[in-house]
């Protein structure tokens, strides 16, 4: 068991907890515990659970690593002089800023688990999730806004190069230390056909007894019965 004495729980982990059916949430909520005051990594996830503790990770770390931090600062834990050194030399506009990043980064991480387009295309999603992370290391925040105009470039990029290309893309404004993704990049590469019924919807329909009757009358007919 770590040092840890507390950290920082934002509304935006409930959010995500709170679709899970109950036993799910429990389990969740131990599992944030665990990880914050034991280290201990969870095993077995699966499905939503899996998807939202990869989504809340990366700012449970940040919290952890900030309170590890405090702890290190000034008098040892428990003297009185203890919080006034830390206050003292840690400005609260710094810690205002952390909070708000790491709240804007769990809730970016909301966002792209409940966009429509990005539901079944996991390596464009997890790479996108990447990103996010490579501007987190930089100190390069977004803001929501900002954030959605990103993810709809994205999509549109998508139907119309497809999405190895972004991946791609994505991968090379990474490796070149991009501020941004660069979609100018793609002009010139090769469009990726849609085909007219891709973002039609189709429905079954099930032939009625005097429909199936005929059919089999033909069909006898056909065989010459």
């Amino acid at each position: 068991m770590n040092e840890i004495k507390s950290f920082t729980f934002y509304k935006n982990y409930y959010d995500l907890l709170d679709n899970l059916p109950v036993e799910d949430k429990r389990l969740m909520l131990e599992v944030i515990v665990d990880y914050i005051f034991r280290d201990v990594e969870p095993i077995g996830l699966v499905k939503m659970n899996l998807a939202i503790w990869n989504n809340i990770k990366m700012p449970l770390d940040t919290s952890k690593k900030n309170s590890l931090r405090s702890l290190g600062n000034g008098a040892p834990v428990g003297n009185k002089n203890a919080s006034k050194k830390q206050t003292k030399n840690k400005p609260k506009t710094n810690q205002m800023d952390n909070q708000k990043q790491t709240n804007n980064i769990s809730n970016f991480y909301f966002l792209i688990s409940n966009n429509n387009f990005l539901k079944d295309r996991g390596l464009l999603r997890g790479k996108i999730e990447e990103w996010l992370k490579y501007k987190w290391e930089r100190k390069e925040y977004y803001k929501e806004t900002g954030f959605k105009t990103l993810l709809a470039r994205i999509e549109s990029a998508t139907s119309q190069y497809g999405v190895e290309e972004i991946v791609g893309l994505i991968d090379e404004c990474m490796a070149n230390n991009y501020k941004g993704i660069i979609f100018e990049k793609l002009k010139g590469k090769k469009v990726e056909k849609v085909p007219d019924w891709f973002n039609q919807t189709t429905s079954a329909e099930i032939a009625t007894v005097e429909e199936q009757k005929e059919m089999e009358n033909l069909l006898s007919k056909y065989r010459g019965e």
